[in-house]
């Protein structure tokens, strides 16, 4: 075989190497998440595991907690402020439809000369 032929199947075979180690990776995950699924029917203590997991990638670290924290945490409640009887949103809806109402120039043309 040639030089060009030999470089060939040895960066083929690396690539072969690399994708069957993945792939054994994949499968580690798909294993370890099947087991979490079947001890636990809880979507939240998944979530919780999921970002709890320090080998997790960050994205899924971001994306579970982003999910979980809605569950975890209460909404504080929402208040509607009065002031006199009308709310903010009507006192600031009335200042916004003040602004956009045009100027009225009050000036007499003067006499041309």
């Amino acid at each position: 075989m040639s030089d060009d032929q030999d470089r060939k199947l040895a960066r083929a075979a690396d690539l072969l190497r690399r994708q069957t180690a993945r792939i054994k990776e994949l499968e580690a995950e798909i294993e370890r998440l099947n087991g979490v699924i079947e001890t636990s029917h809880d979507a939240l203590a998944h979530l919780q595991r999921v970002y709890s997991d320090p080998n997790a990638p960050i994205s899924a670290i971001i994306k579970a907690a982003g999910i979980a924290i809605a569950f975890e945490r209460p909404k504080p409640p929402s208040i509607n402020a009065n002031f006199d009887g009308a709310t903010l949103f009507n006192l600031l809806e009335a200042k916004r439809l003040a602004k956009r109402r045009p100027a009225v120039i009050d000036v007499k043309p003067e006499p041309a000369a």
